[in-house]
């Protein structure tokens, strides 16, 4: 009997075992291990995009497909609205992305669509450890991010106070941060009907490859654009919303480059010291997927 009774309690603590083991297997499948993988630490997820302006019914669907990916944060790339003084397109900036802006942070950076007024600065409200509403960084796990004012008007020169206070930052990320993101509005490389900006190329690049930037994201050439340059990661994420511009290969396509012009996301993926990244077209379908080494 004694054995007997042995046998049976070995039987159901087997069973609980396994039931257990199922129950796990299901929280995993409905999508509940997520939010034990979101407490590893340094393992984030955020979506760049950015040139909105007028577009406003697909500045909607582009919305809602951020939202479905449940990132962390948002980056906007710049052009939030079509003109920068006028209020009335600043509501409806509001009300499109109202519920998104009150469940998520969204960091933006000055586009030269949004020049004018101070409806973009009054909407830089996530939290930063250093600069101002129009350059700023802040961190996330074991990353540091730095928005940027190049906007057709702001200064970035070597003298100006953009360019100093980003070299120190730069210099105080390399010390603490696995990995350093950069993103403004006009692009040192694209393909678009702006076409790369020299300039900005010239000034801030040799920063970002001395203090080993990971990945600049831009916008201001309405399409989806990325190549590798010393390195680094340059993805034009500009198709949030604005009449979207061809591709024109003769302005610096390089073997290995991506480029669509389609309205676009991109889903970025921090694991530790991986970068894994997905851009996506706004119905959802994928355009590329690379990982960030």
């Amino acid at each position: 009997m004694k054995r007997f009774e042995k046998k049976r309690a070995r039987a159901l603590g087997l069973a609980c075992l396994l039931a257990a083991l199922g129950i796990l297997s299901v929280s995993w499948r409905t999508g509940r291990a997520n939010q034990v993988i979101k407490r590893v630490p340094n393992t984030f997820r955020f979506v760049v995009y950015g040139d909105t302006r007028d577009g406003h019914q697909m500045h909607r669907k582009i919305v809602a497909l951020i939202m479905k990916q449940k990132p962390d944060f948002v980056i906007q790339t710049g052009d939030l609205v079509h003109t920068g003084s006028k209020t009335e397109l600043w509501k409806i900036y509001d009300e499109i992305t109202g519920d998104m802006r009150s469940k998520i942070p969204v960091y933006p950076s000055r586009g030269n669509h949004d020049v004018g007024g101070k409806g973009y600065e009054e909407r830089v409200t996530g939290a930063f450890t250093s600069g101002n509403k129009l350059y700023y960084s802040f961190d996330k796990g074991n990353s540091h991010f730095i928005a940027l004012a190049v906007d057709e008007v702001s200064r970035y020169d070597s003298k100006s106070a953009q360019y100093q206070w980003l070299a120190n930052d730069l210099a105080a990320s390399k010390a603490k941060a696995k990995h350093t993101f950069v993103f403004f509005h006009v692009p040192p490389y694209s393909v678009g009907s702006h076409g790369s900006d020299e300039d900005v190329r010239d000034v801030l690049c040799p920063l970002f490859i001395k203090y080993g930037v990971r990945a600049v994201f831009n916008g201001h050439d309405h399409l989806y654009y990325h190549t590798v340059r010393s390195g680094i990661h340059y993805i034009v994420a500009g198709g949030g919303g604005a009449p979207l511009y061809p591709v024109n290969a003769s302005k610096g396509l390089i073997a290995g480059d991506k480029a669509e012009s389609v309205n676009n996301i991109l889903v970025v993926n921090v694991k530790g010291n991986q970068i894994e990244c997905e851009a996506l077209r706004s119905d959802g379908s994928e355009i590329e997927h690379f990982m960030i080494p």
